[in-house]
């Protein structure tokens, strides 16, 4: 039987041209630099799996490590300080106040026990370090959301940022995220988004029995949760 990065995950996604690198591209413009210089700096990828983000974090020049249930088995993975962790119920396996940085994108919508997993993060963040959690926006993605039958939880805006302030993080800013590298680089592109989100559904598939998507309209519909908060 296949494992489930290998069911769902299965395409190449290591270059600089794909979307995980333009997404931490994207993280570290935003959230991460505001701190300074990079240099030396740490970064933990909470649920890293295939170590898309590991990659790329670390070719902007981050110690990156990684964390996840079960640690794959990627050659491209072998340098990487990744450790496992049952992350809903066990302390993470590093010492207090140890990164800079804390990231995880769609994980939490697979983890029952969110407590567990923001206290820990809080935990092994340094003070004045920048948490960056990501997790699909319920309120777009309910009609879709448990199509994955690993999915245990959903948030909205509201109940993220009330997640991470209940577990101790300070300036908690929790936004809605498009999967949509052009409009980060070009904010007038909202006006097609804002236009696509008039169609019907069924447009999103090109095949909906398989779920293939027409990414720039099935991103336009369904928006992300990106929640930042500090310690």
């Amino acid at each position: 039987m296949g494992t489930y990065l290998e069911t769902i995950y299965f395409r190449d996604e290591y270059s600089e041209d794909k979307y995980p690198q333009k997404l931490c591209n994207y993280i570290i413009d935003k959230y991460f630099t505001s701190n300074g210089s990079l240099e030396g700096k740490k970064v933990l990828d909470i649920g890293s799996g295939k170590g898309n983000h590991l990659v790329g974090f670390s070719r902007r020049g981050l110690k990156a490590y990684g964390l996840d249930k079960r640690k794959e088995c990627i050659d491209i993975l072998k340098d990487f300080d990744i450790k496992e962790c049952n992350i809903e119920k066990e302390p993470f396996p590093f010492k207090d106040n140890f990164f800079d940085f804390i990231y995880s994108k769609s994980v939490l919508e697979h983890v029952v026990n969110a407590d567990n997993f923001l206290s820990e993060s809080l935990r092994v963040l340094k003070p004045g370090g920048t948490a960056v959690m990501m997790t699909p926006d319920w309120t777009s993605q309910h009609k879709y959301f448990w199509d994955d039958y690993t999915h245990v939880k959903a948030f909205t805006r509201k109940s993220l940022q009330n997640a991470m302030m209940i577990n101790g993080f300070k300036d908690v800013d929790c936004s809605y995220f498009l999967q949509l590298p052009i409009v980060w680089e070009r904010p007038w592109m909202m006006i097609a988004v804002k236009l696509v989100r008039l169609l019907p559904d069924f447009l999103k598939w090109k095949d909906k029995e398989e779920k293939v998507f027409w990414e720039f309209i099935r991103f336009s519909k369904e928006e992300m949760l990106l929640s930042v908060g500090s310690k």
